[in-house]
C-alpha cells in the first residue's frame, strides 16, 4: 500500500518527538555528569583551601605563643585565643567533607590529635610565662615539642593537600572531558534538529503543495463538472430547438406546403369550371403565404440565434422602458395603459443591447396585448439584487395563464391561451430564447384573472 505524504509526515514526526525524547534524555545525562564532575572539582579546593585553613590556624598559635613568651605582651594573645575557638570547626568541617575517603580521614584523625597537643602545650606555655616568668616558660619550650608538633601538622596537611591535588587532577581531566563531551553532544543534536527541521520543512511543503494540486484539481475538476453541465444543458436546449423545428417542419410547413400540391394537381382537371379554379387559387395563394410567414419567423428565429457574438454594452433599463413607451404610445392612450419602473436597486447591466430591448418589448407589449378590458391596466417594471444576482421583475394586472394547465407550454413556439386577442405564438418563445443566449433564466408566476410576473435572472 502507498504511503500518503500526510502518513509520512505522521510518522516523520513521531521519528521527530522520539529523537527528541532520547537527545533530551542524552543531554540532560551528559549535563548531569558535567555537574557532577564540576561538583567534585569545588569538592576537592574546598578540601585543599580547608587544610590549608587548619595549617594556617597552627602556624597563628605557635607564633602566639612564641611571641607571648618572648614579650610578655598580651597583645600575642588575641590571635591566638581567635585560633583556639575556630581550630577545631575547621577540623570538623575537613572530616566532613573527606568523609567518603578514609585514607583522608584517618589523616584529619591524625592531625586533630596533633592540634590538640599543640594547643595544650601552647596553653602551658603561656600559663608559665604568666605565673613563674621569662626563664622558665624557655626552658619549657627548650625542649622542642612546640616544634615537632608543628612539623607534624605540616606533614599530614602536605599529604592531605598532595592526595587532593591528585584528586583535583583527575577530576579536572574528567570535568574537561565531560565540558567536551557536552559540546560535542550540543553540536550533533544542534546538527540533528537542523536536519530534522529541514526534512519536516521539506515534508510540510510537499504536503501543503499536494494539497494545493489537490484542490487545483478540485477546482478544475469542479470547472469541467460545470462545463459539463453548461454543454449538457446547451444540448438540451438544442434538442428542444430541434424539437420544435420538427413542429413546424412537421405541421407549420406540411399543411400549407400539402394544400398547395393538392390544389396543384386538382388544377389539372379539365373539367374545371372558372369559379372552381378561382377558388383554388386563392386557396393556393393563402397557402403560399402562410408559408412565406413560416418561413419568415424561422429567418427570425436563426436570425436571433447568430446575433449572439455582438459586441456588449452597458444598457440602461430605465432609458430601454422610456424608449419603449415612446415607440408604443398610441398604444398606451389608447388603452390608457399605465407602465411604472424602479430601478433604484440596479440601472445598468453589460450585455447585448438589442436583446434586452427585445426582451423588453415583447414582456411589455405582452401585457398591453392580454390585458383585462374592465379594469385600469397597471404594468410594473423592477430590478433587483439577490445573492450576487440580478433579477427583473416584468408584473401586470392582465388575463394571466392557467400554469397548472398550460405551465410547460408558456414559452414554447406558436402557443397561445388566449383566443380574444390576435398573435402567433411567437413572442415568449423569443423572450426565452434570448434570455437563454445571454446566459440568464426566466420564470413565470401567473393567476387567471389576476395578472402575471415574468422574472428574469442574470448572474452578476
Amino acid at each position: 500500500m502507498r504511503t500518503s505524504i500526510r502518513q509520512k509526515l505522521f510518522l516523520f514526526s513521531l521519528i521527530v518527538l522520539a529523537g527528541n525524547g532520547v537527545t533530551g534524555y542524552a543531554v540532560y545525562q551528559s549535563n548531569q555528569r558535567l555537574f557532577k564532575s564540576e561538583q567534585m572539582v569545588r569538592h576537592t579546593e574546598q578540601v585543599i583551601y580547608q587544610s590549608g585553613n587548619v595549617l594556617s590556624i597552627a602556624k597563628d598559635i605557635e607564633t602566639a605563643a612564641e611571641g607571648y613568651v618572648i614579650t610578655n605582651d598580651s597583645t600575642f594573645l588575641k590571635p591566638f585565643y581567635l585560633a583556639k575557638k575556630s581550630a577545631f570547626n575547621s577540623i570538623s568541617d575537613l572530616k566532613e567533607l573527606t568523609r567518603d575517603n578514609p585514607g583522608q580521614q584517618i589523616r584529619i584523625d591524625s592531625l586533630n590529635g596533633y592540634l590538640h597537643k599543640l594547643l595544650d602545650f601552647a596553653t602551658k606555655t603561656i600559663k608559665i610565662r604568666q605565673e613563674q616568668g621569662l626563664m622558665p616558660a624557655v626552658t619549657f619550650t627548650s625542649n622542642k615539642q612546640g616544634k615537632y608538633l608543628g612539623d607534624q601538622i605540616r606533614k599530614i596537611t602536605s599529604a592531605v593537600q598532595q592526595t587532593e591535588n591528585v584528586l583535583l587532577r583527575i577530576r579536572k581531566q574528567t570535568n574537561g572531558r565531560s565540558q567536551i563531551a557536552f559540546k560535542q553532544l550540543s553540536r550533533v543534536i544542534f546538527i540533528s534538529m537542523v536536519a530534522f527541521t529541514i526534512l519536516l520543512l521539506i515534508l510540510i511543503d510537499r504536503y501543503f503543495l499536494q494539497n494545493k494540486e489537490k484542490e487545483k484539481r478540485t477546482i478544475e475538476l469542479a470547472l469541467a463538472n460545470e462545463e459539463r453541465t453548461k454543454m449538457v444543458g446547451d444540448l438540451m436546449l438544442r434538442n428542444m430547438d430541434l424539437e420544435q423545428f420538427a413542429y413546424i417542419i412537421s405541421h407549420n410547413l406540411r399543411a400549407p406546403v400539402a394544400n398547395i400540391i393538392g390544389a396543384s394537381s386538382v388544377l389539372n382537371d379539365n373539367d374545371l369550371s372558372l369559379t372552381d379554379k378561382e377558388t383554388i387559387f386563392k386557396g393556393i395563394n393563402v397557402s403560399v403565404t402562410r408559408l412565406d410567414e413560416v418561413v419568415k419567423d424561422l429567418n427570425h428565429i436563426l436570425q436571433v440565434k447568430g446575433d449572439i457574438n455582438e459586441t456588449k454594452e452597458i444598457v440602461h433599463f430605465s432609458t430601454l422602458v422610456e424608449e419603449i413607451k415612446s415607440s408604443i404610445q398610441n398604444l398606451i392612450d389608447k388603452y390608457n395603459i399605465e407602465i411604472t419602473y424602479d430601478f433604484s436597486a440596479i440601472d445598468g447591466f453589460l450585455t447585448l443591447r438589442g436583446y434586452l430591448y427585445s426582451i423588453f418589448y415583447n414582456l411589455i407589449s405582452n401585457s398591453i396585448k392580454y390585458r383585462r378590458k374592465e379594469i385600469h391596466s397597471i404594468i410594473e417594471v423592477k430590478s433587483r439584487l439577490e445573492n450576487n444576482k440580478l433579477e427583473l421583475l416584468f408584473s401586470d394586472n392582465g388575463m394571466g395563464i392557467n400554469l397548472k394547465k398550460n405551465g410547460d407550454q408558456v414559452f414554447g413556439l406558436y402557443k397561445r391561451f388566449h383566443s380574444t386577442a390576435e398573435g402567433k405564438g411567437l413572442g415568449l418563445f423569443m423572450v426565452k430564447t434570448q434570455v437563454v443566449a445571454l446566459g440568464g433564466k426566466i420564470t413565470v408566476q401567473s393567476l387567471e384573472n389576476e395578472g402575471t410576473e415574468f422574472k428574469i435572472e442574470f448572474q452578476l
